[in-house]
C-alpha cells in the first residue's frame, strides 16, 4: 500500500463526502423549496442525472486507457466546480435547466467516481483493504458529522449561494491534489463489456455484487428513498440547520456501528450480522406502518418514530456500505477481474447501479404524478424492502481477503 497516494484518495474522499452533502440533502431541500414543493422536478431530475451516469459509466470504458486515468480524474472534479459555479450563477432560475444541470452532475459523478475505483482497487492490497477502509470511513464519516452542521448553520444564518461558494472552493483543492497520483497501468487488450460479461456472470460472487447493485441503486445510492427521507426531516424539522444536525447524529452513529463490525466481526462470518442491519430499518418501517388490505402502508404520524426510522437507516446503512466496500474492492482484484477484465467490471457494476437508481425515481415520479399519499407510502416501503434484498445479496459474497 503506497501512503502517499492512498491518504491522497482518502482526503480526495473526504473533500468529496463534503461536496456530496451539499449536492445530496441540502440541494434536495433547495430543489424542493424553490420548486414548491414539487417531487415531479426532483424525479425527473435525478433520472437525467442517472442516464447520464449509467451511459459514460460504459463509454468511458473505451476512453480510458493508462496515462488518462488522470486526466478523467480532474475532468470529474472540474466538471464539479463547474456544475457548482452554474447553481451560484442561476440561484432560482436553475428549475428552467434542469437538463443541463443534470448532465453537468451525472458526467461529474462518473468521470471522478470511475478512475476513482480504479486506483483504489489496485493501490490497495486485499489482506489491507478492511484496515484502509476503516481508515478511511472513520475520517470521511467524521467530516460527515461536522459538515452538516456547519453547511446547515451557513445555509440558515447567510445563504444557499454562499455555501456554493465555499463547495466551489474545496473542488478547486482537488484538482491540485489529483496532481500527486500516478496512473495505473492496464494491457493494451480492447475494452470489451458484453464478451467479457459472459466471463464475469459465471462467477457467483460477480452475480451478487451486481443483484447488490442494483437493490443499493433503488435504495441507499442515492435513490429515491434517501430523497423521500430528507424530505419527511425538513417537513418535520423544517430548517436546514435541524437537516444538518440529524445528519450529523447518524453520521455518529455509524462510526459507533463500523467500530463494533471491525471489532468483532471482521474476521469472523458475518452472514447473519450483514441480514441483520438489513433488516432492521424494515422492521422499524412496519413498527410506523398501518395494515390495510394485507399492505404495510408507511405512516409517519409522530416525530418520534420518524427518528427511528432515520436513525435506523442510515446508521446500519452506513455498516452495511462499509461492508459493500470491502467486498467489492477485494472482489475487483480476483484473476478473473484484475488480469483482463477490470475495467469492464467497473463499467458493468455503473449500469447496474444507476438502472436501479433510474428505476427507483421512474417510480417516484409516476406516484407524483398520480399525487396519492397512498401509493408514495407503499413506494417508501417498497424501497426499504429493497435493502433488505441488497444485504441477502452481501451475505453470498466472499470476502476474498487474502
Amino acid at each position: 500500500m503506497k501512503n502517499k497516494e492512498t491518504n491522497i484518495l482518502i482526503f480526495s474522499n473526504v473533500f468529496r463526502e463534503i461536496i456530496n452533502i451539499f449536492s445530496g440533502p441540502f440541494l434536495t431541500a433547495y430543489f424542493f423549496k424553490i420548486s414548491k414543493n414539487s417531487l415531479i422536478d426532483l424525479s425527473t431530475y435525478n433520472i437525467f442525472v442517472f442516464l447520464c451516469v449509467g451511459f459514460f459509466g460504459l463509454m468511458l470504458g473505451y476512453i480510458i486507457r493508462n496515462k488518462f486515468q488522470i486526466g478523467m480524474f480532474r475532468i470529474g472534479v472540474i466538471l464539479n466546480a463547474v456544475y457548482v459555479l452554474t447553481i451560484i450563477i442561476l440561484k432560482e432560475q436553475i428549475l428552467n435547466y434542469l437538463p443541463f444541470i443534470a448532465f453537468l452532475y451525472g458526467t461529474s459523478m462518473i468521470t471522478y467516481f470511475y478512475p476513482y475505483n480504479l486506483f483504489l482497487s489496485n493501490k490497495v492490497s486485499n489482506d489491507m483493504r478492511a484496515q484502509y477502509e476503516f481508515k478511511r470511513k472513520t475520517i470521511v464519516t467524521i467530516i460527515s458529522i461536522l459538515t452538516p452542521i456547519i453547511l446547515g448553520t451557513i445555509i440558515t444564518t447567510t445563504n444557499f449561494v454562499l455555501t456554493a461558494i465555499i463547495i466551489l472552493i474545496i473542488s478547486l483543492i482537488q484538482i491540485v491534489m489529483s496532481f500527486f497520483l500516478k496512473p495505473i497501468t492496464y494491457s493494451n487488450k480492447k475494452f470489451t463489456p458484453f464478451s467479457s460479461l459472459k466471463k464475469l456472470l459465471k462467477n457467483k460472487d460477480v452475480k451478487n455484487i451486481l443483484k447488490l447493485d442494483f437493490f443499493k441503486g433503488m435504495s441507499v445510492a442515492d435513490g429515491s428513498l434517501k430523497i423521500l427521507i430528507t424530505l419527511l426531516i425538513i417537513n418535520a424539522f423544517k430548517t436546514d440547520f435541524n437537516l444538518g444536525i440529524f445528519s450529523s447524529i447518524s453520521s455518529l452513529l455509524t462510526i459507533i456501528f463500523q467500530y463494533i463490525y471491525t471489532k468483532y466481526y471482521r474476521n469472523k462470518n458475518d452472514k447473519n450480522m450483514i441480514v441483520i442491519c438489513a433488516a432492521v430499518p424494515v422492521i422499524q418501517n412496519s413498527n410506523l406502518a398501518d395494515v390495510s388490505n394485507l399492505i404495510l402502508l408507511l405512516i409517519i404520524n409522530n416525530n418520534i418514530a420518524l427518528c427511528l426510522y432515520y436513525f435506523c437507516y442510515s446508521s446500519l446503512v452506513g455498516v452495511l456500505n462499509f461492508v459493500i466496500d470491502i467486498r467489492l474492492f477485494n472482489l475487483s482484484n480476483i484473476p478473473l477481474i484484475k488480469n483482463d477484465n477490470q475495467m469492464e467490471f467497473w463499467s458493468l457494476r455503473e449500469v447496474v447501479l444507476n438502472f436501479g437508481r433510474i428505476i427507483s425515481y421512474i417510480l417516484l415520479l409516476m406516484v407524483s404524478l398520480i399525487k396519492s399519499g397512498k401509493y408514495l407510502n407503499i413506494l417508501m416501503l417498497f424501497l426499504t424492502l429493497s435493502i433488505l434484498l441488497m444485504g441477502i445479496s452481501l451475505s453470498k459474497i466472499s470476502k476474498n481477503d487474502k
